[in-house]
């Protein structure tokens, strides 16, 4: 009879620990959102600044600078926007319990976001300094290249837990996380590209 008694408030035990486990998930993911958006306003207010410069400059690029060639800036676009498939594969990896391959995706991850930032670096190189024109260059792209670095120290971080055995197909919330994150990353690069070498 304690037995059959037992089994009823077990089965509530799990059920209170499942809808408390989904409750975090769901404000961990409300905070997450709220982050991107007012995130996303700072990224949106650099955009405007750019606006306002090209509106009171007349011209843009401003007289006697060279409009910047997008060849370079593009190939390393393609290199930061490909990283979204290791980034995907790795929340899949999780989700399946296969950590080893959780990690390797992590690695290709970084390293190519490492390889878009050594791309920032080199075009930063060949932007010539021309007062507003330089400036909101680098502000711009100065402030993605930082998103980019945290997304990179973000992929550490659950690469040394993955190691420890942290993360399973039913915990996985700091993966997921950084991959919302990465994927956010990747956006606001494309809608700069376009602001600062198509527009």
């Amino acid at each position: 009879m304690s037995a059959q008694s037992a089994r009823p408030m077990d089965l509530m035990d799990f059920d209170e620990q499942r809808y408390r486990y989904d409750l975090d998930r769901k404000n961990k993911r409300f905070a997450l959102q709220l982050w991107r958006f007012a995130n996303g306003s700072i990224f949106l207010f650099f955009a405007f600044a750019n606006y306002l410069m090209r509106a009171t400059q007349g011209s843009w690029p401003p007289p006697g600078v060279a409009r910047l060639d997008a060849t370079l800036p593009a190939i390393f676009s393609v290199v930061l926007l490909f990283s979204a498939l290791p980034a995907r594969s790795m929340t899949a990896a999780i989700r399946r319990e296969d950590r080893p391959a959780m990690q390797r995706y992590i690695l290709v991850t970084v390293a190519l976001g490492l390889a878009f930032l050594i791309g920032l670096i080199v075009i930063w190189r060949q932007v010539p300094y021309s007062g507003s024109y330089s400036a909101i260059f680098f502000t711009m792209t100065g402030f993605h290249a930082v998103h980019v670095v945290v997304g990179m120290l973000l992929f550490g971080y659950i690469f040394v837990k993955a190691q420890r055995g942290a993360y399973s197909k039913e915990n996985h919330w700091s993966v997921e996380g950084t991959v919302i994150f990465w994927h956010f990353v990747e956006l606001m690069w494309v809608f700069y590209f376009v602001v600062l070498y198509l527009l």
